[in-house]
């Protein structure tokens, strides 16, 4: 069996996880990408989506808006703006500040729609 990936999640506030995985998927910046043990190197743009880290049976979900990933000799680093847990997200929360950024015209107005829109399809996937 192969050497298990070495996964390090970091936000410029704190280190979010570390820690051994069998498979890892990220969001990228135009679909999700699965990252298994022996992958070759990659640096890449993430976008907004569902971060999944696979350990022993275990599933580890986090909310990621936007960063990078780096995969490089069997460690796959992840640096990204924000990352919560998704049980810990609160669609209504994004969906009201979207709403309150477009009611005064700020220019991330889209961007948090989107992320709001993408949230909203998460917390509805978790529960089905």
């Amino acid at each position: 069996m192969a050497t298990p990936l070495q996964v390090r999640v970091v936000t410029p506030e704190s280190p979010i996880h570390a820690g051994p995985a069998d498979f890892v998927v990220v969001p990228a910046h135009d679909g999700e990408m699965g990252i298994l043990p022996r992958h070759a190197r990659f640096l890449g743009a993430l976008g907004v989506g569902e971060l999944r880290i696979t350990s022993g049976g275990t599933l580890k979900r986090y909310f990621l808006e936007g960063g990078f990933v780096q995969v490089s000799d069997g460690t796959v680093m992840v640096l990204c703006e924000r990352a919560t847990p998704l049980d810990g997200l609160d669609p209504a929360a994004l969906e009201a500040a979207a709403k309150q950024a477009r009611a005064a015209g700020a220019a991330n107005a889209a961007a948090l729609q989107q992320r709001a829109v993408v949230a909203r399809r998460l917390a509805a996937h978790r529960k089905s």
